[in-house]
């Protein structure tokens, strides 16, 4: 295919009606793009990338939820909780395997991935565990490689390990388009969403997000959040 006759304007972002996301996301999802959310354990990245799969799939996406760390039982819970309502474009599998999931990916067809997480799956034909380098770089070429060829807006979910390196380490962030960071305090209810990379926007955006008992919320409140923790960092006189 010629340059020329490369139409960028065929496809429309995905809005996905949670606005602090599709800002960070640099105004919507765009198809056949690759995202890596990484964050703590425990920090709420699946938490928010379910309501952000359950949010496109009301818009009419069909949605593939991996659940490689959690029942289907559990994530359905989940999902219900967070977003209150069930939805025909809304799908789940717990499975590890990435030959079984590619072969999900062409059965269903499915315009939005999730999986969940990246560091769980693994290629049999490797002898090295899940999580490893190997296992960790090779399985997300393979998803990459189908998200790019039939336009797929994937998300890779990574956690963050004690040294503060994502998906160990960072050997997946060259290979995708968008590399977000959940962050906040365990022991506190706000999260900050922020772009450490991004080839379809900018990196200067930030979302600001509240952990409630049912799901996570956009902050009502920056000033008070930014507030509180200008004073943790401020020099003892004052």
């Amino acid at each position: 295919m010629l340059l020329k006759d490369v139409d960028i304007y065929q496809d429309k972002r995905y809005l996905t009606a949670i606005g602090e996301f599709d800002r960070v996301m640099g105004g919507g999802i765009v198809p056949g793009s690759v995202t890596l959310i990484g964050g703590d354990p425990g920090i709420g990245k699946s938490t928010i990338i379910l309501q952000v799969g359950c949010a496109l799939a009301r818009s009419g996406l069909k949605v593939l939820y991996i659940s490689g760390e959690e029942s289907v039982k559990q994530a359905k819970m989940r999902a219900d909780r967070v977003a209150q309502s069930a939805n025909e474009n809304f799908y789940i599998v717990n499975e590890i395997d990435v030959e079984t999931i590619t072969g999900l990916l062409h059965e269903l067809a499915p315009q939005v991935v999730i999986i969940d997480s990246i560091q769980v799956v693994h290629l049999a034909e490797l002898s090295s565990s899940p999580g490893s380098v190997a296992q960790v770089r090779e399985s997300a070429a393979a998803f990459t490689q189908i998200a790019k060829s039939r336009g797929i807006a994937l998300f890779l979910i990574g956690h963050v390990t004690k040294d503060g390196m994502l998906a160990g380490p960072r050997v997946l962030e060259h290979m995708v388009d968008s590399v977000l960071y959940f962050e906040g305090e365990r022991y506190s209810s706000y999260r900050i969403l922020r772009a450490n990379k991004n080839r379809f926007g900018s990196t200067n955006e930030i979302g600001v997000f509240e952990m409630t008992a049912r799901a996570c919320r956009k902050c009502q409140t920056p000033r008070k959040f930014f507030f509180a923790n200008a004073l943790i960092i401020l020099p003892a006189r004052w």
